[in-house]
């Protein structure tokens, strides 16, 4: 009897996969669907259905927590029955989505096992394919919520499938899919409201209307459908109803296409209020198609008040079609035609010459990264380079001769690094090291010819100029930065190809010309020389980061000198000045300058220990402060700073301010200050170009900014502006070697601007 049910017990648990797996059943099947699909009102109602057939107490728990997004407790249930059921891929398909939102997940991992271990399972395949969605991997995506649809033909099933067609702009595909569906379930909202976004997509309007109605007495109250209603009176041209529709939606979080239709709404109707809606969306997402088009033709219809031109030259940039813009603007507008090759996802980019031009990008949804060489005389891709993992940092020579670039090989742990000889006609890439180094970012630095490199931990800059001043192992323990320098350095040859470590950071005679090893080595010298400073160094290594306290160090342009200051609670600045030309130290703390008792938080705009001065912004009161460390003179310079940029050469400070510590929400401008140190002279300058940044400032005549509506403007001797081009803000851009070009990737396109 007892070997009877011990056999039992194992035929059972063998079983357990088939028993529990739902392949074949639908509520299950339809329970993940609206799961996927963030329904918990349905995926709650069918997987209710799944377990009243199939009784299975932990796992009922686990996905009723996964259903209210407790997805730890979740986590920790379905872990619970893998313990003594591994083979379960109903639990195995519970905690791939209970821990897919998690930082560290191996989400697709486990669903790929329930997939070795039921290759008929069509909820995993249905999860795997929503994994590749959020990472914009379409076409595996597709591959996967076909498999699902093909292993059970549940209709819900096209819900993903309809949603990824109408993502990529395929709505002829998503119509085909989900119309017949709608037909077939009148009561279903989803069927109804994505053949609605399908039939609008497709501009078939007499056919959207009755779908989009039964999607809401479906469901009366969702507001994404009510939204969908709202375009479709904006593409019927009833904007009464629209706006009406509009006006009473609320989303609980910021919606961008509900900010974008009301401000299409009210550009139509030539409501003023438009610009409120307009600029709220330009403020988060420059680069809109849309925006920068309804921007372009609200102040066409305010007539001049505005820069047209400006909008449509970022209409174009940002993938208008010519055509379509000289249908909506008059023919005394200019509409240039910039260069430019698309890609799927472009993430870096950088000039080699001036007429080649690096890319990291990926071609097509699904591929893998790469580095594409773009030759821009003829517009093409003339090579491509493959590597291990994905580029974090491209690093040039100065002569343009040698590049080395770092890829991920683990998240947060190591690196590969590649080199790229530049030589020869054709780029050759050669890996440097035969495995990855355990850096999780690295600074490169080069010889002035460009033929030797030097590499070290990128970590040096966020660990040795502010407390704690130490590296944290995995047990806690501290080890300080100073004085000796903690990282690896290697050098680099690109004749020999070899890659050795350095010893000691002065091997070489002179400390390798990275930036932070230079600031580093600065600071060590005087730690070693000045018991002050390694006194402060070595309090700082006692704070940790969530301390009230903290110690910072601040260089100058030409790196000769450095600030370590103190900052707390009752403090702000409370520092020394190290002079690395004479070994000198001088004590600074904001005493000197705002008086006794008078606190506020310093931040450095200029430090220039040749004449002994500090400019610094309060941080609260938004002061600018010119002070002199040697006679303890100090200047108020202006008020309620916002941006402010210091031409040492000319010696004159550019300011922009706002009245009353105020800033408009989104546009509006700011003030401008003209300040000459030598004579002192302070000049007001007023203006209505709702200046925004200062780009570049020399003498009057050269100074630049850009402006709440997207331009670069010109001052003149006479502090007039004028328009010169549209501001590149939001974009990642990079000018050529020779100034005369500017590469730009905007909304998945490298666009040449000349």
């Amino acid at each position: 009897m007892r070997r009877f049910i011990f056999c039992l017990a194992l035929l059972l648990l063998v079983l357990a996969p088939q028993l529990l797996s739902g392949r074949g059943d639908v509520n299950f099947c339809k329970g993940i669907a609206y799961l996927l699909i963030e329904d918990q009102a349905l995926a709650e109602r069918y997987l209710n259905f799944f377990f009243q057939e199939k009784s299975n107490p932990t796992l009922e728990n686990g996905y009723k927590l996964l259903v209210a997004r407790e997805n730890e407790e979740a986590t920790q249930q379905f872990k619970d029955y893998l313990n003594f059921n591994h083979r379960s891929t109903t639990a195995l398909v519970g905690i791939a989505l209970s821990t897919s939102t998690m930082a560290i997940s191996n989400t697709d991992e486990l669903l790929m096992r329930a997939l070795r271990l039921d290759p008929g399972f069509s909820p995993a395949y249905l999860s795997l394919g929503m994994q590749y969605l959020k990472k914009k991997n379409y076409p595996m995506a597709e591959k996967n919520f076909n498999r699902a649809l093909s292993l059970s033909p549940v209709p819900e099933y096209k819900i993903l499938l309809g949603r990824l067609h109408l993502e990529v702009n395929q709505p002829g595909i998503a119509l085909n899919l989900l119309k017949g569906e709608a037909e077939k379930a009148p009561d279903n909202f989803y069927f109804n409201f994505l053949t609605a976004r399908a039939l609008l997509k497709l501009n078939r309007l007499d056919e959207m209307g009755q779908y989009i109605e039964a999607a809401l007495e479906t469901n009366p109250d969702n507001t994404e459908a009510k939204l969908l209603l709202a375009k479709y009176n904006l593409n019927q041209n009833n904007l009464q109803r629209a706006r009406l529709i509009l006006k009473g939606l609320k989303f609980e979080d910021y919606n961008e296409d509900y900010i974008k239709t009301y401000a299409h709404v009210l550009v139509k109707l030539k409501d003023k209020k438009a610009s409120n809606y307009l600029y709220e969306f330009f403020s988060r997402k420059k680069w809109d198609k849309d925006i920068n088009l309804l921007l372009g033709l609200y102040h066409l219809w305010m007539s001049g008040k505005g820069n047209v031109q400006n909008w449509i030259y970022r209409s174009i940039l940002a993938g208008i079609e010519i055509k379509r813009l000289k249908e909506l603007f008059p023919g005394k507008y200019k509409f240039p035609e910039y260069r430019f090759l698309p890609f799927f996802d472009v993430k870096k980019m950088k000039w080699i010459s001036d007429e080649n031009v690096l890319v990291v990008a990926t071609r097509k949804s699904g591929e893998r990264e790469k580095i594409f060489v773009v030759d821009l005389n003829k517009m093409r891709i003339i090579q491509e380079m493959t590597y291990n993992g994905k580029v974090q940092e491209i690093f040039i020579s100065k002569n343009r001769k040698s590049i080395i670039f770092s890829s991920t090989a683990e998240e947060n742990k190591s690196v590969y690094l590649y080199a790229i000889d530049l030589s020869g006609r054709s780029l050759r890439l050669a890996p440097i090291f035969g495995r990855p180094l355990n850096m999780a970012s690295v600074l490169v630095g080069f010889s002035n010819t460009g033929s030797l490199a030097y590499v070290t931990d990128s970590k040096i800059n966020a660990l040795a100029f502010e407390s704690p001043f130490s590296q944290v192992s995995l047990y806690g323990q501290k080890k300080p930065v100073y004085p000796k320098y903690p990282f690896p350095i290697y050098k680099y040859n690109f004749v020999t190809r070899r890659l050795e470590r350095l010893k000691d950071m002065r091997q070489t005679g002179v400390v390798p010309p990275i930036k932070g090893l230079r600031k580093y080595a600065m600071v060590a010298d005087a730690y070693g020389s000045n018991y002050q400073i390694q006194a402060l160094i070595v309090k700082g290594e006692m704070l940790d980061l969530t301390s009230t306290e903290v110690v910072k160090i601040h260089f100058p342009r030409d790196l000769g000198s450095f600030i370590i200051y103190l900052s707390d609670l009752n403090n702000a600045f409370q520092g020394m000045v190290w002079d690395s030309y004479n070994n000198q130290m001088t004590r600074v703390d904001e005493t000197m300058f705002l008086g006794k008792g008078n606190y506020a938080e310093i931040t450095v705009v200029d430090f220039n220990p040749r004449k002994k001065e500090l400019m610094l912004v309060t941080k609260t009161q938004k002061e600018l402060i010119l002070y002199n460390y040697d006679s303890h003179i100090y200047t108020r310079l202006a008020k309620n700073v916002a941006d402010v940029l210091y031409n040492r050469e000319h010696q004159m400070v550019y300011v922009l301010n706002v009245s009353g510590n105020k800033e408009k929400r989104y546009f509006g401008g700011r003030g401008l200050q003209i300040i000459s140190l030598r004579p002192f002279l302070i000049k007001q300058v007023g203006t209505r170009m709702g200046l925004n940044d200062i780009i570049t400032c020399g003498d009057v005549s050269e100074a630049y900014f850009s402006t709440y509506n997207g331009e670069i403007v010109k001052m003149d001797n006479e502090y007039k502006f004028s328009y010169t081009k549209p501001s590149l803000e939001g974009s990642e851009y990079e000018e050529s070697p020779s100034g005369k070009k500017t590469a730009a990737l905007i909304n998945g396109r490298l666009v040449i601007i000349e």
